[in-house]
């Protein structure tokens, strides 16, 4: 008997979908939704940790998405039994516990707390709360695991920075729920880290003259290097630039990561110690070297490399 096949080479998108429920989605989320239904159109069942890989995403990431969509109601089930709509209007099972917004309006007049958080909210981001505000803000309760107050927060400190659109401040409550903060405390660490280091960055910036474009990924690289890692304040960093600079004229980020990387070896952290140790080297390398100060530019800055790589 003959076995008939669909030859597809394109993945069915609901266009409902894409004109009401995609534009207000996670991008990532979005990878995972679409991925999942080319998985779907070729009967093909892999992990979500086999997805996660596959996108370039962390698994958890996949379970979440795949939470959120049965959430929208976009698919439903979990696991190995995950039934994917034909469009958002289709009637789903009653297996879902997708709760429409007269569901959850009702679950907030009947908390104080959420109902608070409303009015909050409302202030915070300057409108009045939509439909899709409400249910995104019950989905951080509900979901998420997110207490009124820490939601409050995570509110403020998006609008603190400018971004009030409930998108953006979607990806920082994933971020939040990643890094397992569920606490008052842990939001208020996190937003302190996140202040400190973006003072830090900015303050390099403008120490390196870069202000009017954005760092390079490998720079990004090194600066959270220098103060996750080597815990380098803004202050020895400034110094090992300037050695930079006196040296081969120049920035050069991996010449200043080669100095920093000697302190934090040695354990220097303060300016006076990193300044005794440098006039140590250059004495040394003064007996050691002579002729110097007639090598080209990459040769002292090879040198100089080299003797603080031992």
């Amino acid at each position: 008997m003959p076995n008939f096949k669909f030859n597809m080479d394109f993945v069915p998108v609901p266009r409902d979908f894409i004109e009401h429920i995609m534009p207000s989605s996670n991008a990532s989320y979005v990878m995972v939704y679409i991925y999942i239904l080319m998985l779907a159109s070729t009967g093909k069942n892999i992990s979500t940790a086999e997805i996660a890989k596959k996108l370039g995403l962390i698994e958890s990431d996949v379970v979440n998405a795949i939470k959120y969509w049965n959430n929208k109601g976009v698919m439903y089930g979990t696991g190995d039994n995950i039934i994917i709509k034909k469009s958002v209007d289709e009637e789903i099972s009653p297996e879902t516990d997708k709760k429409s917004i007269e569901d959850i309006s009702e679950i907030i007049n009947g908390n104080k707390a959420l109902s608070d958080l409303c009015t909050i909210s409302q202030e915070i981001l300057g409108k009045t709360l939509a439909n899709s505000d409400i249910e995104t803000l019950y989905w951080f309760y509900d979901e998420l695991g997110f207490s009124p107050e820490v939601i409050a927060m995570l509110l403020e400190y998006c609008a603190s920075m400018g971004k009030r659109n409930m998108k953006y401040i979607e990806k920082v409550a994933l971020t939040w729920h990643e890094n397992n903060i569920t606490t008052m405390d842990d939001a208020q660490a996190y937003i302190t880290n996140a202040a400190s280091r973006s003072d830090y960055v900015s303050t390099l910036r403008r120490l390196f003259g870069i202000t009017e474009r954005n760092l390079s990924q490998t720079e990004k690289s090194y600066i959270e290097s220098w103060r996750d890692e080597l815990k380098m304040s803004s202050d020895m960093v400034g110094l090992a630039y300037d050695y930079c600079v006196l040296a081969v004229g120049k920035l050069s980020f991996p010449y200043i990561n080669t100095i920093l990387k000697r302190w934090a070896e040695q354990n220097i952290h303060t300016i006076p110690d990193a300044e005794r140790d440098h006039e140590s080297f250059r004495q040394q390398n003064n007996r050691e070297s002579s002729g110097t100060e007639t090598q080209g530019i990459s040769d002292i800055e090879r040198q100089f490399m080299s003797n603080y790589d031992k």
